[in-house]
């Protein structure tokens, strides 16, 4: 493990202890960006449950709307371009102790993905009707819904 690797660890549980204890309020965004031959694209992040495939996301910058935050982080985490952003659903989850109001917004997706090498460890486009086993129940819920053309649950 590098040492950036080990510092984004270290981060991450500090942050998790803070929210514990603070409880603030947050809000972030994850992506479900689709290509058309209904691939979509999933990261593994370095910092937290790191054997585990997520939708790409983050938080929204004071002053960011929902749509531009989307935008950034699909960029950011995966060098990839959201087209035709809608938003699928709003959540909100206290698992980890934040109040973490959380918008999934769906859209497609161009490019060829790449992770950061810091906080993405690996960025792919996964079919979504052969989804890998080692994926988030959460992004498991999203996708689901989204593939089946359901609502939004009332959880995250």
């Amino acid at each position: 493990m590098s040492a950036m690797h080990l510092a984004y660890r270290i981060a991450q549980k500090v942050r998790l202890v803070y929210w514990r204890i603070v409880k603030p309020r947050t809000h972030g965004v994850k992506i479900i960006a689709m290509r058309d031959d209904r691939h979509v694209l999933l990261v593994r992040h370095s910092y937290q449950s790191r054997d585990l495939f997520m939708l790409p996301g983050g938080g929204i910058h004071r002053g960011e709307t929902v749509m531009a935050a989307a935008v950034r982080e699909l960029r950011e985490e995966a060098g990839c371009v959201l087209g035709a952003p809608c938003i699928h659903g709003e959540f909100f989850s206290s698992a980890e102790g934040a109040r973490n109001h959380i918008t999934v917004v769906t859209g497609s997706a161009s490019g060829y993905p790449k992770a950061d090498g810091r906080e993405i460890l690996e960025a792919a486009f996964v079919p979504l009707d052969a989804l890998p086993g080692n994926i988030a129940p959460a992004t498991l819920r999203r996708l689901i819904e989204v593939r089946d053309h359901l609502p939004p649950a009332d959880s995250w």
